[in-house]
Parts: C-alpha cells; structure tokens; sequence
C-alpha cells in the first residue's frame, strides 16, 4: 500500500519540478522578446526619421519591415506569457495534490454555504464545510462543477448510477494528463463557485435587443453595400455630388447608431465583464469534445450534443464570444465612426447578438453544466487516484447487506487511521455498539455512514472492500441547541426522532444512524427513551446501528435475536488507558469514565 502512494507523491513531485522548468524556461523567452519588442521601438524611431528625409517609397518599406518585426515579438510574448501562466497553474495544481494527499488541505472551495440546517446526514458527517469530505475532494473552479459535485454527495442514486461512475471516474482516474489539462484551463477562474456564468449571459441577454430587428433597419442595414457600389460607381461621373450623398449617408448612420448609444453601451459593457472567462470555457469545451472516451457514462454525456456532431458547444460559444468581441470594436473612437458610418456596426452586432440567443439560448445552461459535470467527475477521480489503496464498493440490490473490511474514515489521515471489519446480516435489524468514552463507537458510526455516502458518488471508498446497498441514510449524532430558536437539547433530540419516523414512514429503505440518543435528559428517561425508540425502529423493520454507554439497551439482544451487539475495547497498562479501535462482537464490559476523572483528582467511589 505505502508503495502505491509514494508513487503518487513522486509523480506529483515530478511533475511539479517539471513545471518548475517550464517556468524559468518560459519566462526567460518572455523575458527576452520583450526586450527584442522594445530594441525594435528604440532602433525605429532614428532610423525612420533619417530615412523620411531621402526617399518616401524606402520609409515606407523599412517601416513595414519594423512594424511586422515589431508585431512578431508583441506575439511571441504572449504565447510565452501564456505558457508562464499554464506552468504556474501546474505546479500549484500538483502542489495542492500534495497538500490534499499529506495535510488534507486543499485551495479548491470547501462547500460551506452549501451547509444544510437540519439535513438528513450532512452536519452529522462532515460533508460540507471546513475539514469535509467535499472540501477533501472538490476539484471545481465553476459554477456548475460545484453544484453537480454537491448533487452527488447529497442526492440518493439507483445502482446503474453508481456503477456507471465507477466505470467513468476510473477511466477518468488513470489519464492524470487530461484530467490536469481541463484543470489548467480553468485554474484562473477563482471565487466563481457561487457565480452562474450561463444565467448572467441569459441576463444579459435578455435586454432589449429588438431595435435591431425593425424592419425598415434591417432592410436599410442590408442595402448599404449596395448603396456603397452605387456612390461609387456615381463618383465617376459626378464627384461633387458623390461626395455630398457619401457624407450625408456617412453622418446619418453615425446620427442613426447614435440613437440607441444607450442601449448599446448598456448591453456591451455587461457582455464585456464575461468575454475574459468564456475564452477560459471555450478552451475547456475544447479540450472535453477533442477526446474520445470508453466508458458509456462519458460517451452518454457527450451524446448530449450529437445532433450538433458534438460541435454546438464550441461553435456556439465562439461565436458568442466573437461577437462580444467585435461589439468591443466601439470602444475604439477612430474604429467606432469608421464601421459605424459605413455599415451601422454596433446595430450589425446587437442584431446578430440576437439571432445568436434566439438558436442558443435553451443551450447555454446545457454548455456550462457539461464542463461543470466533467469538473465534478474529475474531482472524484483524483479522489480516486490518489487512494489506490482504497477500492470500489459493490453495490447490492438486496435490503440490506453490508460487509467491509479495513474500513477507514477518509476525513483522518492515513497515519492515525484505524481500519475495521464489519460484517452485517440482513437478520440483524439492530447493530448496538457499547464502549467507553473515546473508544472509536462514535468514528465507526461516521466512518461506515461517510463512506457509504463516498461510494453512492461513484468514487473509491475508504476500505479494502466494501459491499453496500443503496439506501436513505439518516443520522442523529451532533444534537444542539439552537438559543435563538428556543429549542433545548431535549427538544432538539425530539425533532431528530420525529425527523427519522417521518422518513420511515415515506422510505422503507433506510439506514438509520444513532449516537447516544436523549443526552438532553435524565438517566432514567434516557433509558427508557433510548428502549422504547429501539422498539419503536424494530416495529418499522427498519435497520439501525446505535452507539451507547447503556449497557441495558445491548443487553436487549439477549431476548431478541434481531439485535446484534457490538462493542470497543480498552486497557489498562501502567496506569494508563490503551485504545485499539477495533471493533468485536458482544457488550464491552470495561468503561473509563471513573478512570478518567480520577485523573482529575475526582472521587467517583460513593462508598468512600
């Protein structure tokens, strides 16, 4: 196992040092066409001026000659200038690879707005937020990569879903190449997590756009070619008169764009604010339509598009973005008077803007959502690379079967992680763990839940094997109370039990997850609550396990064979407690609170 991984963290290592190369390399070039651009500038100036005073036809020649030498270098630093930035966004990528794989700290966004209050698992199992599961895994820049990322984690999937996943992520997992290449693409695109780049277009969009398309506009629009070639043909015979229409036509559509400056200016400067990030999208869709994949899942997705030969999100998205380029030509006042007064440019732009929403606008959420998912999907394969230690669950459709073997919580680091076997039969209704404080009862609860929720989005689970069934999973462990809603623990407990009946009565297929129920009461009550709920869950033939110091509720399996008992273990040795985390069969009969408070100075002996 430790071989694998040290593989893994070599090949990031690598690939960083790689990186590393290309960024010395690239900006030494940048570096070095930048001062060629400035030598040709500085060696233009006297020579141009010397020239002009011999002869016009040299001048003008020696100065095209330093302009296209000129353009050369203003382009060749920029491809190196890109290329600088794609090698930083390399190295930090496989830098936080690193980071991920060795401290559990990613850059990526960690999902905390996506918090929900009084969710059926996700406060209890730490799947949003600081130190979670999707801020373990996330590997989204956009929009739509992290709510589909978060639909995995919180939507309930068939079998062929899941195993559908598997069959994609792996394929996705073993190209490291590809995968890294759309992650550079969009590296640059931070902060966007919250930022739907397909309803802004929509929006923006969505402004009036119809004065383009008046009828007499248009046609006028369309004629002005042909009026052109007439004005010209006219300037042969009568130049006086050519040149009064040819300015009358000129300032009149300069007077006629004028007209709607407003709405224009209004329309391209919120287009503009999107021209940077659609390049980034466009590179993405790129680089997602240029491979061909093996596992149906992706062929499927890609699908999606075969009507355009999964061209349309390229082609529509280019185009968009040219045309939100050429509306830009307007910011340039010399550029702006010239196609505006030849060809009504601005209403030529704002017209064609148009018709590209009217063929387009039912696509735009599709295009992004297509990145977004094959983001997502990426995120769970790295997950999966990472971990080739870990495995793939198999997924039963019997109600309800689970066996796992090493099973770990992905959320503690590999050197502090403690796997366990669990073995559970479709009689044992019931799975009751004791133990004493900070046995392992309440992390084996979790790790099981968090690892099933793992394996329902099709990534690796934590375990050498797991076999699970697909089913709701409901938890009732980190029980507050909420001061500012009145609600005390008891009565906060109370809402979680009602919650779970509730979800019994709807799906009977559920998986019920408790940790020391009714803490916010008595010891009495406690236990007879915690009896009566037990009772209550065997009633509704549902499954449960239950984490409890209360050794009467295990020993309610003695007289229902429904009810399976497990338990962790402690020692003692000199003078010291000795934690295993290993879960076996049967009631714990060693507890440590007394030890502990002695510890303190505490006497817990009544007789004494």
């Amino acid at each position: 196992m430790q071989k694998s991984i040290d593989h893994i963290i070599l090949n990031y290592k690598n690939r960083i040092a790689k990186a590393e190369t290309e960024i010395e390399v690239n900006k030494s070039l940048s570096n070095r066409y930048s001062l060629v651009r400035l030598g040709i500038f500085i060696f233009a100036i006297p020579l141009l001026y010397f020239i002009i005073k011999t002869d016009l036809i040299v001048f003008f020649s020696v100065f095209a000659v330093l302009l296209v030498l000129f353009l050369w270098a203003v382009v060749q630093q920029l491809n190196y200038d890109k290329l600088l930035k794609n090698a930083e966004a390399k190295k930090s990528i496989n830098l936080n690879e690193l980071n991920t794989l060795l401290h559990h700290q990613n850059l990526y966004f960690n999902g905390e707005e996506y918090s929900i209050h009084n969710h059926l698992y996700t406060e209890d199992l730490d799947i949003f937020g600081q130190h979670s599961l999707f801020g373990l895994i996330n590997r989204s820049r956009t929009y739509y990569g992290n709510q589909i990322l978060k639909s995995f984690f919180l939507a309930k999937p068939t079998q062929e879903n899941i195993e559908q996943r598997q069959e994609a992520i792996e394929e996705l997992s073993q190209n490291i190449d590809w995968r890294q290449k759309l992650a550079v693409s969009l590296f640059d695109l931070e902060n966007l997590h919250h930022f739907n780049v397909a309803d802004e277009i929509r929006e923006n969009l969505s402004l009036d756009m119809s004065f383009s398309k008046k009828k007499f506009l248009a046609l006028y629009r369309k004629s002005l070619p042909l009026i052109w070639i007439l004005i010209f043909g006219l300037y042969l015979y009568d130049s006086s008169i050519a040149n009064t229409i040819f300015a009358f036509i000129f300032i009149g559509n300069l007077v006629l764009v004028g007209k709607y400056t407003q709405q224009i200016s209004l329309i391209q400067s919120k287009l503009s604010q999107t021209s940077t990030s659609l390049k980034k999208y466009l590179e993405a869709l790129k680089i997602i339509f240029n491979t061909s994949w093996k596992s149906k899942l992706l062929i499927d997705k890609t699908k999606d598009f075969e009507n355009s030969k999964s061209e349309m999100p390229i082609k529509s998205l280019a185009e968009l973005n040219t045309l939100i380029n050429k509306l830009d030509y307007r910011l340039n006042f010399l550029v702006a008077i010239v196609l505006n007064g030849f060809i009504l440019w601005d209403i030529k732009i704002i017209s064609d803007l148009s018709t590209w929403k009217e063929n387009n606008n039912e696509k735009i959420a599709l295009i992004f959502s297509h990145i977004g998912y094959m983001e997502a999907m990426c995120s769970l394969a790295a997950w999966s690379y990472n971990h080739p230690h870990y495995h793939y669950p198999q997924i039963h459709k019997d109600h309800l079967r689970i066996a796992a073997k090493d099973l770990e919580h992905p959320l503690i680091p590999d050197n502090q992680n403690v796997g366990n076997d669990f073995d559970l039969h479709p009689d044992d209704k019931i799975s009751i763990i004791t133990g004493s404080n900070m046995s392992g009862k309440s992390t084996f609860l979790r790790t099981l839940a968090i690892n099933m929720i793992l394996g329902y989005t099709g990534a690796k689970t934590c375990a050498s094997s797991l076999s699970i069934p697909v089913v709701s999973i409901v938890t009732y462990m980190r029980i507050k109370d909420a001061l500012e809603e009145n609600v005390s623990t008891f009565k906060a407990e109370l809402n979680r039990i009602s919650m779970i009946l509730k979800v019994l009565q709807k799906d009977k297929n559920a998986f019920i997850f408790i940790d020391e129920m009714l803490r916010g009461t008595n010891s009495k009550d406690k236990l007879n609550g915690s009896i009566g709920i037990t009772k209550k869950l065997l009633e509704m033939n549902t499954y449960a396990i239950i984490a409890t110091h209360d050794i009467k509720l295990a020993e309610l399996g003695e007289s229902d064979n429904r009810i399976a008992n497990y338990f962790f273990d402690i020692d003692y040795e000199n003078g010291d407690l000795v934690f295993d985390y290993k879960l076996k069969e049967g009631i714990c009969e060693n507890f440590n609170a007394s030890f502990l408070l002695g510890q303190l100075g505490i006497n817990t002996d009544l007789t004494s």
